[in-house]
C-alpha cells in the first residue's frame, strides 16, 4: 500500500538558508545523506499514512484547504530529538496551523491508517537538518548548530503539499485558491503568480515589507 503525507515546503530566502545549512552540515561531518538525495526543506503537517481511497483523500485535502486562507507560523531557532537523533530548525506553530492539521486528520482518519503520533494532540513541527545519526555525530552536530546565530523569522504558508510515495501528488495554493497538479505545483511561472497575488493582497506597507523578508523577494 502506497504511503501519503502532507507537508509545507519552504520557498525563497528561508529555503535557501536551510539548504545551505544542510549541505554545510553534510560536508563538515561527512554524512553523505544529502549527496544521495536532494534536500527539500519542509515541515510535516500529517506524517506518512496509508489509504486505498486516493480519490476521497484528494477531495478532503482540497475541501479542508479551501476553508483556510493565510496560515502563519514562526521559524524559531534550533532544536533536537535525543531519542531519534535528529537535529532541526524549530517551528512555533500558530493556532491556525494546529487547527488546520486537526481538520485534515479528522477527515483522513475515517479511511486511513495514521501514525500513533498523529492520533493524539502532540505536535512538534520542525524542519530537519540532519537525521539517522550515530551518538557521536548527533552530539557534535547538535553542539555545532546550537553555536550558530539564531535562525528566527515569521513565515506564511502559501501552499500545502500532498505527497504520494516521494512525489508531489497535488498542491493547494491558498492565494490562487485552487488545487494544483504535479506539473502546476512545480511551475516557477505559476509560483510567481502566487507571490504577485500575495503582494497585491497586502498593500499595507508594513505587512508588505514583512512578506518580502519572509520570501526573500524584492
Amino acid at each position: 500500500m502506497t504511503h501519503y503525507f502532507i507537508e509545507f515546503r519552504f520557498q525563497g530566502k528561508a529555503k535557501y538558508e536551510m539548504k545551505k545549512m544542510i549541505y554545510e552540515i553534510d560536508r563538515k561531518f561527512k554524512l553523505k545523506h544529502v549527496r544521495r538525495k536532494r534536500p527539500i526543506p519542509h515541515v510535516t503537517i500529517v506524517a506518512p499514512f496509508y489509504t486505498n481511497n486516493q480519490k476521497q483523500l484528494v477531495r478532503d485535502f482540497k475541501e479542508v484547504c479551501e476553508s483556510y486562507s493565510f496560515i502563519k507560523f514562526k521559524i524559531d531557532g534550533y532544536g533536537h530529538f535525543k531519542n531519534s537523533k535528529v537535529v532541526y530548525v524549530d517551528i512555533k506553530p500558530s493556532e491556525k496551523l494546529i487547527e488546520f492539521r486537526k481538520d485534515l486528520i479528522k477527515k483522513i482518519r475515517r479511511y486511513s491508517t495514521l501514525k500513533n503520533y498523529d492520533s493524539g494532540d502532540m505536535y512538534k513541527p520542525h524542519a530537519t537538518l540532519a537525521m539517522k545519526l550515530d551518538n557521536d555525530q548527533f552530539d557534535k552536530i547538535k553542539n555545532y548548530v546550537l553555536r550558530k546565530k539564531e535562525f528566527s523569522k515569521d513565515y506564511i504558508m502559501v501552499r500545502a503539499t500532498l505527497i504520494k510515495g516521494n512525489r508531489i501528488l497535488y498542491e493547494y495554493d491558498f492565494l490562487l485558491k485552487r488545487l494544483l497538479n504535479r506539473s502546476e505545483a512545480k511551475s516557477k511561472a505559476l509560483y510567481s503568480k502566487t507571490i504577485d497575488k500575495l503582494r497585491n493582497n497586502n498593500n499595507n506597507l508594513g505587512l508588505l515589507a514583512k512578506i518580502k523578508r519572509w520570501f526573500g523577494i524584492r
